[in-house]
């Protein structure tokens, strides 16, 4: 296995990664990487067994907080908890270019886990 190294550091991997790029609310689309670019909120759909989101921070530290928002029936695993509509945030005071979350449905169709995460997130209170 050889692994590609990104000597600029983040914004040459970022510059690397198949994502679409967002900078307004928007609603989630299956099986997509996000690259945020300014604080906004994305709405997940209803759980459908197979999906999975990926979501990137793109802006300069503490520029840019991204809110996950799920359908009001559903919740997101995250930090040993879940709770129906309650959204993941990657707050603007901790956030960094780079930060990700990934989250998916897997088989069932109770609740979205997080698969993988780097940064800070927080649940909604």
């Amino acid at each position: 296995m050889s692994l590609t190294k990104f000597p600029n550091g983040v914004s040459s991997f970022l510059s690397h990664v198949n994502a679409t790029e967002k900078s307004a609310a928007f609603t989630a689309t299956a099986n997509t990487n996000y690259l945020i670019t300014a604080s906004c909120t994305a709405t997940l759909p209803a759980i459908a067994v197979g999906n999975t989101f990926t979501f990137i921070n793109g802006g300069a530290d503490g520029t840019v907080q991204i809110t996950i928002s799920p359908n009001a029936n559903d919740g997101i695993a995250y930090g040993g908890s879940f709770a129906d509509n309650k959204d993941l945030i990657n707050t603007l005071a901790t956030a960094k270019k780079g930060d990700f979350v990934t989250i998916a449905s897997g088989d069932q169709g109770v609740y979205w886990f997080t698969t993988a995460a780097q940064g800070t997130w927080a649940k909604e209170a």
